[in-house]
């Protein structure tokens, strides 16, 4: 009489143990990164014709930071990688599309774009970007470190570089916190590009 109910309780206790596995199981949380609010732009810009096209060259990240997962640096200069708490898309996708849309805020009168450009479609002004950084650290700062050029069409001797360090706080604790840092330092970092690109716009 024993067997038969062995047979039946060793697999309900089985079932158990993997649904009570399944429960305890953290869920995975997602982040985006946010451009500026559409209420920055400046107003009245829409219809007014867009005199130049500004593009934007692939963005190159730290292989390290460029993964799904979000990325912290300690004080040890080790690498903290969440398993729980990652990207919707990979950081250079995200980065690069956060940088066209500020772009695009910022310089109203101008068309920006991020490459591959569309067919037929030549830009006036090309802008190259490797980060050499960009990544929150255990003591709530977000750094970003960057190489730059902008360089006119047809013209490789008018090719200008700037390098950009930054250091934005990190704003209260957790993962959504750190996502808001890297919004705000990218937002600091596309006001200074915007001004060399109207820079441009006067140069002889």
């Amino acid at each position: 009489m024993k067997r038969p109910f062995l047979r039946v309780l060793i697999p309900a206790l089985l079932l158990a143990m993997i649904l009570g596995c399944r429960s305890v199981t953290p869920s995975v949380n997602h982040y985006v990164l946010r451009s500026l609010a559409a209420g920055e732009s400046p107003a009245g810009t829409v219809d007014e014709p867009r005199s130049r096209i500004v593009a934007i060259g692939p963005v190159q990240l730290p292989a390290y930071v460029n993964r799904m997962q979000m990325v912290m640096l300690n004080d040890s200069s080790e690498l903290e990688i969440s398993e729980f708490h990652r990207w919707a898309d990979y950081p250079d996708r995200l980065v690069q599309q956060v940088l066209e849309d500020n772009l695009q805020a910022l310089l109203p009168h101008a068309r920006v774009v991020s490459h591959p450009l569309p067919a037929g479609l030549e830009a006036d002004v090309t802008l190259g970007i490797r980060f050499g950084e960009l990544i929150g650290t255990t003591d709530k700062k977000m750094r970003l470190r960057a190489m730059w050029t902008l360089q006119r069409k047809g013209a490789p001797e008018t090719e200008r570089s700037w390098r950009t360090c930054l250091c934005e706080p990190i704003s209260g604790t957790g993962f959504k916190a750190l996502a808001a840092a890297h919004n705000r330092v990218l937002e600091k970092f596309c006001r200074e590009v915007a001004l060399a690109i109207d820079g441009l716009e006067w140069e002889k």
